[in-house]
């Protein structure tokens, strides 16, 4: 036998051995399940959602061009990189190592626990009316460059959208003052 050593063949025949008690207690163990015992009830629901109230209807990318992400944010040579009904991403080259900005629409879906992801993963989340419409806006502020991320959820009904711009370097206008603006752009653009 070439290049098989003596510890090789004593590591085969270890596995083997391994892999015929494996085959042994697997049935074992399926047996000692107690089948008499009842199982747990599955909840079903056919009745539909009651009270759900929809929002408005948000145009593709919240209605807002590749130009004017261009012209807000400020970044040359953005690319629309994810467009789908529910929302767009763009990247600056097309590249996820600079600076991102989307546009989100969540349908039935609850804005509080947005929210509370931003309480556990932002600086600071403050509430925020824009164009008469409340929600909360996160902020993320790096020790070298100050406010970096801003994220803008606004709810209608049960629907939100949301808003995240995030500069990778400097100089970049307020984050946040692009976040209201677009927010404010696509509640106008909404139907």
């Amino acid at each position: 036998m070439h290049g098989v050593t003596h510890r090789d063949r004593r590591f085969r025949r270890t596995a083997q051995r391994l892999a015929v008690v494996a085959v042994a207690v697997v049935p074992v163990l399926a047996a000692c399940s107690d089948s008499e015992s009842p199982s747990p009830e599955v909840p079903t629901t056919d009745a539909p959602q009651q009270d759900v109230s929809h929002g408005p209807f948000f145009p593709e990318c919240g209605g807002i061009s590749d130009e004017q992400m261009t012209e807000l944010t400020q970044v040359a040579g953005l690319v629309n990189t994810a467009k789908t009904s529910v929302g767009c991403q763009w990247l600056a080259g097309g590249s996820i190592l600079g600076p991102h900005f989307s546009f989100t629409w969540f349908r039935g879906s609850p804005i509080g626990r947005e929210r509370k992801t931003m309480e556990l993963s932002r600086t600071s989340v403050e509430d925020v009316t824009i164009e008469g419409h409340e929600g909360f806006m996160g902020i993320n502020e790096d020790p070298t460059m100050g406010v970096n991320l801003c994220e803008i959820g606004i709810q209608f009904g049960d629907d939100f959208i949301e808003w995240s711009i995030s500069y990778a370097q400097e100089p970049f206008p307020d984050a946040c003052d692009v976040a209201t603006e677009l927010t404010r752009q696509s509640i106008v653009n909404s139907k």
